[in-house]
């Protein structure tokens, strides 16, 4: 069997040490390379805190509040994923569409990490007088979860 390189002339060193990628533009994304790993970046980030803000409020709702909270956070998981096809669909089988769909799910989760930040906010604030909505509620409330 002959050998797919017999007769091709490698430059010293090249063959031996595999390339490397310059790290990701995410100030100014231009290529779709960078796109979907500064989006996936961001995604990851903000799913984080996402998960962290969502078991803190869990941690200091009533039960009635946290099936509330539970209901809401399928639903809005269901309609991020809808949304985001729906985005990404405009560039079906096209290079844009995975950056798209990504960029997406950055963008509406940490849209998401804002509304649940605002309400852990209302919520510490309204449970410093120890009941809301007719729920006892957990009179410690110092801020676990960082922006």
């Amino acid at each position: 069997m002959v050998a797919a390189t017999q007769g091709l002339r490698i430059a010293p060193g090249l063959a031996s040490k595999s390339q490397q990628l310059p790290p990701p533009n995410c100030k100014d994304p231009q290529t779709n390379r960078d796109m979907i790993e500064c989006g996936d970046r961001t995604f990851k980030e903000a799913d984080k805190k996402l998960n962290q803000l969502y078991k803190t409020l869990q941690a200091r709702m009533g039960e009635k509040q946290k099936k509330r909270l539970a209901s809401s956070q399928q639903s809005w998981v269901k309609f991020r994923d809808t949304a985001c096809a729906f985005e990404a669909g405009m560039y079906e089988s096209g290079s844009l569409e995975p950056s798209t769909r990504i960029n997406c799910y950055a963008r509406m989760t940490t849209q998401r990490v804002r509304d649940l930040d605002t309400w852990l906010q209302e919520l510490n604030r309204r449970t410093s007088f120890g009941r809301v909505d007719g729920e006892y509620y957990s009179a410690s409330l110092s801020s676990e979860v960082q922006s």
